[in-house]
């Protein structure tokens, strides 16, 4: 899947990027301080704001609760590494600003700005200004959605909305390559590309 991600950048853009954006990329592997590393990056801005998804990649294939409605031993490991990554983030805030920029700049794998722009929200202020406003988020991807029964989506709902951790089955980018096929197959149609049915 890490793969097939990197080859199609776009369906992890629209999975994070909800709201369009002046500026948006897509990042592979970017370094959190040295003992860290994100899968994937989606960096967009808006309106004088940027958001920051981290996206770490589990199994597609494992268990997200257990049984007695607990967290899966690899569900767990994922969420203590996302804190680790959002206590990192916030005692080293402006190196990780810097570090962005330079990254989106020279490494972005979406290619949808060129690498000549500085990162920027349109106001003048740049991604590497430790001042302008960044929402952050921290997103684990594990899992498909037809494993899950009611209980399991109940119990799993109780992490996804604590604090700014998301935790979502791998049918959120096959909902994405689905919309983005859709459009590209029917032009004239308007499709709602960064629609999932786990946004429902």
């Amino acid at each position: 899947m890490a793969k097939f991600l990197r080859e199609y950048p776009t369906v992890v853009n629209w999975a994070y990027c909800k709201r369009g954006g002046h500026m948006m990329y897509v990042l592979h592997e970017f370094p959190i301080g040295i003992g860290y590393k994100a899968d994937f990056v989606v960096a967009y801005s808006y309106s004088g704001t940027w958001e920051v998804h981290f996206i770490e990649l589990e199994p597609v294939d494992d268990a997200v609760i257990t049984r007695a409605g607990r967290p899966t031993k690899r569900l767990s490991s994922a969420i203590s590494q996302l804190g680790d990554w959002r206590d990192y983030v916030d005692r080293n805030r402006p190196a990780i600003q810097r570090d962005l920029a330079v990254w989106c700049r020279k490494k972005d794998i979406l290619k949808f700005i060129p690498f000549t722009f500085e990162p920027s929200n349109c106001t003048g202020d740049h991604l590497k200004d430790p001042a302008v406003f960044v929402r952050w988020h921290y997103e684990i991807v594990i899992g498909r959605r037809r494993g899950l029964d009611m209980e399991s989506r109940r119990k799993l709902n109780q992490l996804r909305y604590s604090g700014d951790i998301e935790i979502r089955s791998y049918d959120l980018f096959l909902d994405i390559a689905r919309n983005l096929d859709r459009s590209e197959a029917n032009p004239k149609e308007s499709v709602y590309v960064a629609k999932s049915e786990e946004d429902e």
